[in-house]
Protein backbone atom coordinates (compact mmCIF):
# COMPACT_ATOMS: atom_id res chain seq x y z
CA UNK A 1 0.00 0.00 0.00
CA UNK A 2 1.42 3.36 -1.03
CA UNK A 3 1.55 6.39 1.21
CA UNK A 4 -1.40 8.61 0.25
CA UNK A 5 -0.83 12.18 -0.91
CA UNK A 6 -3.21 14.86 0.30
CA UNK A 7 -3.21 18.66 -0.04
CA UNK A 8 -1.88 20.13 3.20
CA UNK A 9 -3.11 23.52 4.40
CA UNK A 10 -1.72 23.57 7.93
CA UNK A 11 0.59 21.51 10.13
CA UNK A 12 0.64 21.88 13.91
CA UNK A 13 2.81 20.14 16.49
CA UNK A 14 2.57 19.88 20.26
CA UNK A 15 5.23 18.41 22.57
CA UNK A 16 3.75 17.06 25.80
CA UNK A 17 4.85 15.08 28.80
CA UNK A 18 2.52 12.41 30.21
CA UNK A 19 3.13 10.95 33.69
CA UNK A 20 3.16 7.16 33.70
CA UNK A 21 0.90 5.47 36.23
CA UNK A 22 3.80 3.19 37.21
CA UNK A 23 7.56 3.25 36.79
CA UNK A 24 8.56 1.32 33.66
CA UNK A 25 12.04 -0.19 33.37
CA UNK A 26 13.75 -2.14 30.59
CA UNK A 27 17.31 -3.37 30.15
CA UNK A 28 18.06 -0.03 28.47
CA UNK A 29 16.18 2.64 30.43
CA UNK A 30 13.85 3.60 33.28
CA UNK A 31 10.85 5.89 32.73
CA UNK A 32 8.34 7.57 35.01
CA UNK A 33 6.95 9.91 32.34
CA UNK A 34 6.53 9.79 28.57
CA UNK A 35 7.53 12.68 26.32
CA UNK A 36 5.62 12.72 23.01
CA UNK A 37 4.90 14.98 20.06
CA UNK A 38 1.41 15.09 18.54
CA UNK A 39 1.21 16.24 14.93
CA UNK A 40 -1.97 17.66 13.38
CA UNK A 41 -2.43 18.00 9.62
CA UNK A 42 -5.32 20.04 8.19
CA UNK A 43 -6.42 19.34 4.63
CA UNK A 44 -9.43 21.46 3.75
CA UNK A 45 -12.14 20.59 6.28
CA UNK A 46 -10.43 17.32 7.29
CA UNK A 47 -8.01 16.99 10.20
CA UNK A 48 -5.67 14.06 10.81
CA UNK A 49 -3.40 13.21 13.73
CA UNK A 50 -0.09 11.42 14.12
CA UNK A 51 2.38 10.91 16.93
CA UNK A 52 6.15 11.03 17.31
CA UNK A 53 7.27 8.93 20.27
CA UNK A 54 11.07 8.86 20.58
CA UNK A 55 11.96 6.45 23.38
CA UNK A 56 15.15 7.01 25.43
CA UNK A 57 17.48 4.04 25.09
CA UNK A 58 15.35 2.49 22.33
CA UNK A 59 15.39 4.99 19.47
CA UNK A 60 18.42 6.84 18.15
CA UNK A 61 16.47 10.11 17.97
CA UNK A 62 15.72 12.25 21.01
CA UNK A 63 12.76 14.58 21.53
CA UNK A 64 14.93 17.54 20.51
CA UNK A 65 16.11 15.71 17.39
CA UNK A 66 12.55 14.93 16.33
CA UNK A 67 11.30 18.44 17.08
CA UNK A 68 14.10 20.00 15.01
CA UNK A 69 13.40 17.55 12.17
CA UNK A 70 9.69 18.38 12.26
CA UNK A 71 10.29 22.11 12.16
CA UNK A 72 12.76 21.71 9.31
CA UNK A 73 10.47 19.40 7.33
CA UNK A 74 7.47 21.66 7.77
CA UNK A 75 9.44 24.73 6.80
CA UNK A 76 10.55 23.02 3.57
CA UNK A 77 7.26 21.26 2.81
CA UNK A 78 5.07 22.24 -0.12
CA UNK A 79 1.30 21.91 -0.44
CA UNK A 80 0.35 18.31 -1.18
CA UNK A 81 3.60 16.81 0.07
CA UNK A 82 5.48 15.98 3.23
CA UNK A 83 8.68 15.51 1.22
CA UNK A 84 11.87 15.84 3.19
CA UNK A 85 10.47 14.48 6.44
CA UNK A 86 12.42 11.41 7.54
CA UNK A 87 12.80 9.23 10.62
CA UNK A 88 10.37 9.57 13.50
CA UNK A 89 9.29 13.05 12.40
CA UNK A 90 8.45 11.72 8.96
CA UNK A 91 6.55 8.80 10.48
CA UNK A 92 4.39 11.15 12.58
CA UNK A 93 3.56 13.29 9.56
CA UNK A 94 2.82 10.16 7.54
CA UNK A 95 0.47 8.90 10.27
CA UNK A 96 -1.43 12.17 10.19
CA UNK A 97 -1.73 12.00 6.39
CA UNK A 98 -3.01 8.40 6.66
CA UNK A 99 -5.65 9.62 9.12
CA UNK A 100 -6.67 12.44 6.75
CA UNK A 101 -6.93 10.03 3.81
CA UNK A 102 -9.10 7.59 5.76
CA UNK A 103 -11.37 10.35 7.07
CA UNK A 104 -11.70 11.85 3.57
CA UNK A 105 -12.74 8.41 2.30
CA UNK A 106 -15.29 8.14 5.11
CA UNK A 107 -13.64 4.96 6.42
CA UNK A 108 -12.22 3.86 9.75
CA UNK A 109 -8.44 3.69 9.40
CA UNK A 110 -8.54 -0.07 10.04
CA UNK A 111 -10.92 -0.59 7.11
CA UNK A 112 -8.93 1.82 4.94
CA UNK A 113 -5.83 -0.34 5.54
CA UNK A 114 -7.66 -3.60 4.88
CA UNK A 115 -7.85 -4.79 8.47
CA UNK A 116 -10.31 -7.60 9.01
CA UNK A 117 -9.84 -8.66 12.64
CA UNK A 118 -10.31 -7.38 16.15
CA UNK A 119 -6.93 -7.51 17.83
CA UNK A 120 -5.72 -9.13 21.02
CA UNK A 121 -4.20 -6.68 23.47
CA UNK A 122 -0.78 -7.33 24.96
CA UNK A 123 0.74 -5.76 28.06
CA UNK A 124 4.45 -4.92 28.27
CA UNK A 125 5.74 -5.71 31.76
CA UNK A 126 8.76 -3.79 33.01
CA UNK A 127 11.61 -4.85 35.30
CA UNK A 128 12.07 -4.45 39.03
CA UNK A 129 15.47 -3.11 40.21
CA UNK A 130 16.80 -6.66 40.68
CA UNK A 131 16.10 -7.54 37.04
CA UNK A 132 12.96 -9.56 37.79
CA UNK A 133 9.81 -8.86 35.76
CA UNK A 134 7.25 -7.04 37.89
CA UNK A 135 5.08 -9.84 39.32
CA UNK A 136 2.51 -7.39 40.69
CA UNK A 137 2.09 -5.91 37.21
CA UNK A 138 1.68 -9.40 35.72
CA UNK A 139 -0.99 -10.22 38.30
CA UNK A 140 -2.76 -6.97 37.50
CA UNK A 141 -2.97 -7.54 33.75
CA UNK A 142 -4.06 -11.15 34.25
CA UNK A 143 -6.85 -9.97 36.57
CA UNK A 144 -7.84 -7.27 34.06
CA UNK A 145 -8.44 -9.87 31.36
CA UNK A 146 -5.34 -9.70 29.20
CA UNK A 147 -4.46 -12.92 27.40
CA UNK A 148 -0.99 -11.86 26.21
CA UNK A 149 2.00 -10.16 27.84
CA UNK A 150 5.60 -9.36 26.99
CA UNK A 151 8.13 -9.62 29.80
CA UNK A 152 11.11 -7.31 29.74
CA UNK A 153 14.29 -9.17 30.74
CA UNK A 154 17.95 -8.28 31.30
CA UNK A 155 21.19 -10.17 32.00
CA UNK A 156 20.22 -10.09 35.70
CA UNK A 157 16.90 -11.84 35.16
CA UNK A 158 16.87 -15.19 36.96
CA UNK A 159 15.56 -17.85 34.61
CA UNK A 160 14.19 -20.04 37.41
CA UNK A 161 12.14 -17.13 38.77
CA UNK A 162 10.99 -16.39 35.24
CA UNK A 163 9.86 -19.99 34.83
CA UNK A 164 7.90 -19.79 38.10
CA UNK A 165 6.18 -16.60 36.94
CA UNK A 166 5.20 -18.10 33.59
CA UNK A 167 3.85 -21.21 35.30
CA UNK A 168 1.92 -19.23 37.91
CA UNK A 169 0.15 -17.07 35.33
CA UNK A 170 -0.71 -19.75 32.82
CA UNK A 171 -3.74 -17.79 31.54
CA UNK A 172 -1.27 -15.50 29.76
CA UNK A 173 0.73 -16.22 26.61
CA UNK A 174 4.19 -14.68 27.08
CA UNK A 175 6.99 -13.34 24.94
CA UNK A 176 10.36 -12.03 26.16
CA UNK A 177 12.16 -8.79 25.27
CA UNK A 178 15.82 -8.29 26.16
CA UNK A 179 16.36 -4.96 24.36
CA UNK A 180 19.74 -6.04 23.04
CA UNK A 181 21.26 -7.01 26.39
CA UNK A 182 22.05 -10.75 26.31
CA UNK A 183 24.99 -11.20 23.93
CA UNK A 184 27.63 -11.48 26.69
CA UNK A 185 25.82 -14.32 28.47
CA UNK A 186 26.93 -17.94 28.05
CA UNK A 187 25.01 -20.16 25.61
CA UNK A 188 23.61 -22.13 28.55
CA UNK A 189 21.63 -19.07 29.69
CA UNK A 190 20.04 -18.61 26.27
CA UNK A 191 19.30 -22.33 26.12
CA UNK A 192 17.56 -22.07 29.50
CA UNK A 193 15.37 -19.28 28.12
CA UNK A 194 14.67 -21.47 25.11
CA UNK A 195 13.46 -24.22 27.45
CA UNK A 196 10.61 -21.97 28.58
CA UNK A 197 8.99 -22.46 25.13
CA UNK A 198 7.56 -18.95 24.99
CA UNK A 199 6.15 -17.13 21.98
CA UNK A 200 9.31 -15.28 20.97
CA UNK A 201 12.61 -13.86 22.22
CA UNK A 202 12.85 -10.24 21.11
CA UNK A 203 16.10 -8.43 20.38
CA UNK A 204 18.37 -10.67 22.47
CA UNK A 205 21.60 -9.22 21.08
CA UNK A 206 23.18 -6.04 19.70
CA UNK A 207 21.08 -3.99 17.34
CA UNK A 208 23.60 -4.06 14.48
CA UNK A 209 24.82 -7.65 14.76
CA UNK A 210 22.59 -9.61 12.41
CA UNK A 211 25.08 -12.45 12.09
CA UNK A 212 24.91 -13.09 15.85
CA UNK A 213 21.13 -13.24 15.64
CA UNK A 214 21.22 -15.49 12.58
CA UNK A 215 23.48 -17.92 14.42
CA UNK A 216 21.31 -17.82 17.55
CA UNK A 217 18.19 -18.40 15.47
CA UNK A 218 19.76 -21.57 14.09
CA UNK A 219 20.44 -22.86 17.61
CA UNK A 220 17.16 -22.08 19.41
CA UNK A 221 13.63 -23.28 18.86
CA UNK A 222 12.07 -20.07 20.25
CA UNK A 223 11.29 -17.64 17.39
CA UNK A 224 13.67 -14.68 17.27
CA UNK A 225 12.03 -11.27 16.87
CA UNK A 226 14.02 -8.17 15.96
CA UNK A 227 12.90 -4.68 16.93
CA UNK A 228 15.66 -2.12 17.46
CA UNK A 229 17.52 -3.76 14.56
CA UNK A 230 14.53 -2.92 12.32
CA UNK A 231 14.82 0.86 12.61
CA UNK A 232 14.78 1.73 8.89
CA UNK A 233 13.30 0.23 5.74
CA UNK A 234 16.78 -0.75 4.57
CA UNK A 235 17.47 -2.42 7.93
CA UNK A 236 14.26 -4.43 7.65
CA UNK A 237 15.27 -5.63 4.20
CA UNK A 238 18.73 -6.56 5.50
CA UNK A 239 17.16 -8.65 8.27
CA UNK A 240 15.08 -10.44 5.65
CA UNK A 241 18.08 -11.00 3.40
CA UNK A 242 20.35 -12.36 6.13
CA UNK A 243 17.81 -14.67 7.79
CA UNK A 244 18.46 -13.06 11.17
CA UNK A 245 14.89 -13.31 12.50
CA UNK A 246 11.63 -15.19 12.39
CA UNK A 247 9.59 -12.11 13.32
CA UNK A 248 10.06 -8.42 12.54
CA UNK A 249 8.60 -5.74 14.80
CA UNK A 250 7.26 -2.82 12.80
CA UNK A 251 6.32 0.39 14.58
CA UNK A 252 4.06 3.05 13.16
CA UNK A 253 6.18 5.51 15.12
CA UNK A 254 9.21 4.54 13.06
CA UNK A 255 7.72 4.20 9.58
CA UNK A 256 4.18 5.56 9.53
CA UNK A 257 1.13 3.36 9.19
CA UNK A 258 0.82 2.53 5.49
CA UNK A 259 4.62 2.18 5.20
CA UNK A 260 4.62 -0.35 8.06
CA UNK A 261 1.97 -2.34 6.22
CA UNK A 262 4.05 -2.36 3.04
CA UNK A 263 7.10 -3.61 4.95
CA UNK A 264 5.01 -6.33 6.61
CA UNK A 265 4.02 -7.55 3.17
CA UNK A 266 7.66 -7.73 2.16
CA UNK A 267 8.47 -9.70 5.29
CA UNK A 268 5.55 -12.08 4.76
CA UNK A 269 6.61 -12.68 1.15
CA UNK A 270 10.02 -13.77 2.43
CA UNK A 271 8.48 -16.16 4.97
CA UNK A 272 8.80 -13.94 8.07
CA UNK A 273 6.01 -12.96 10.42
CA UNK A 274 5.35 -9.36 11.42
CA UNK A 275 4.06 -7.86 14.63
CA UNK A 276 3.16 -4.29 15.56
CA UNK A 277 5.69 -2.92 18.01
CA UNK A 278 4.91 -0.30 20.63
CA UNK A 279 6.61 2.78 22.06
CA UNK A 280 4.25 3.44 25.01
CA UNK A 281 2.29 5.83 22.83
CA UNK A 282 -0.62 8.05 23.73
CA UNK A 283 -4.08 7.27 22.42
CA UNK A 284 -3.15 8.74 19.03
CA UNK A 285 -0.23 6.41 18.36
CA UNK A 286 -2.21 3.54 19.87
CA UNK A 287 -5.06 4.22 17.40
CA UNK A 288 -2.70 3.81 14.45
CA UNK A 289 -1.25 0.64 15.99
CA UNK A 290 -4.70 -0.87 16.60
CA UNK A 291 -5.75 -0.24 13.00
CA UNK A 292 -2.52 -1.71 11.64
CA UNK A 293 -2.50 -4.79 13.87
CA UNK A 294 -5.87 -5.92 12.53
CA UNK A 295 -4.41 -6.40 9.06
CA UNK A 296 -3.80 -10.03 8.06
CA UNK A 297 -0.13 -9.29 7.41
CA UNK A 298 0.42 -9.06 11.19
CA UNK A 299 0.18 -12.62 12.47
CA UNK A 300 1.79 -12.18 15.89
CA UNK A 301 0.07 -10.32 18.74
CA UNK A 302 1.58 -6.84 18.97
CA UNK A 303 2.57 -4.44 21.75
CA UNK A 304 -0.79 -2.70 22.17
CA UNK A 305 -2.52 -2.25 25.52
CA UNK A 306 -5.48 -0.35 26.90
CA UNK A 307 -5.00 3.31 27.83
CA UNK A 308 -5.12 2.72 31.58
CA UNK A 309 -2.16 0.34 31.63
CA UNK A 310 0.18 3.32 31.32
CA UNK A 311 -1.75 6.59 31.64
CA UNK A 312 -4.58 8.16 33.61
CA UNK A 313 -5.35 10.25 30.52
CA UNK A 314 -3.83 9.43 27.15
CA UNK A 315 -5.14 12.58 25.40
CA UNK A 316 -8.02 11.05 23.42
CA UNK A 317 -11.65 10.19 23.99
CA UNK A 318 -12.97 7.65 24.25
CA UNK A 319 -10.00 5.96 25.95
CA UNK A 320 -8.88 2.61 24.58
CA UNK A 321 -10.44 -0.07 26.78
CA UNK A 322 -10.02 -3.82 27.07
CA UNK A 323 -12.98 -5.95 25.96
CA UNK A 324 -12.59 -9.69 26.54
CA UNK A 325 -8.83 -9.42 26.06
CA UNK A 326 -9.08 -7.34 22.89
CA UNK A 327 -8.93 -3.72 21.74
CA UNK A 328 -11.79 -3.01 19.37
CA UNK A 329 -11.50 -0.21 16.77
CA UNK A 330 -14.46 2.15 16.60
CA UNK A 331 -16.52 2.57 13.45
CA UNK A 332 -15.77 6.30 13.23
CA UNK A 333 -13.76 7.54 10.21
CA UNK A 334 -10.00 7.82 10.54
CA UNK A 335 -8.30 6.82 13.80
CA UNK A 336 -11.71 6.60 15.48
CA UNK A 337 -10.91 8.67 18.55
CA UNK A 338 -10.92 12.41 19.11
CA UNK A 339 -7.95 14.31 20.47
CA UNK A 340 -8.61 16.44 23.55
CA UNK A 341 -7.15 19.53 21.90
CA UNK A 342 -7.77 21.82 24.88
CA UNK A 343 -5.83 19.46 27.13
CA UNK A 344 -3.03 19.02 24.59
CA UNK A 345 -2.66 22.77 24.07
CA UNK A 346 -2.59 23.38 27.80
CA UNK A 347 0.05 20.69 28.38
CA UNK A 348 2.33 21.56 25.46
CA UNK A 349 5.79 22.79 26.40
CA UNK A 350 6.72 23.29 22.72
CA UNK A 351 4.29 24.02 19.93
CA UNK A 352 4.11 25.51 16.46
CA UNK A 353 1.60 26.06 13.65
CA UNK A 354 2.69 26.39 10.03
CA UNK A 355 0.46 27.19 7.07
Amino acid sequence: MEQPTVPIDRISAFAVELPLRHRFATAATVLDKRSLILVRVDSGPVTGWGEAAPFPGHTSESMADVWDALEDAVTRSVAGSNAGATGIAGAALAQAVDDVAARAAGLPLAEYLGACEQIWASAAIGLLPDGTPDREAVAGVAAAGYRHAKLKISPETDVASLAELVTEFDSLAFGLDANGSLSALPPSHLEALDDLHLGYLEQPGPFGDLEWHRSLRNNLSTPIALDESADTSDAVRQIIATGAADIINLKTGRFGTTASLALAREANSAGLSARVGGLIESGVGRAHAVALAGCPEFRIVGDIAASNLYFDNDLVYPHWELADGRLVPTSEPGIGVEVDEELVSGMAFWSFVAE
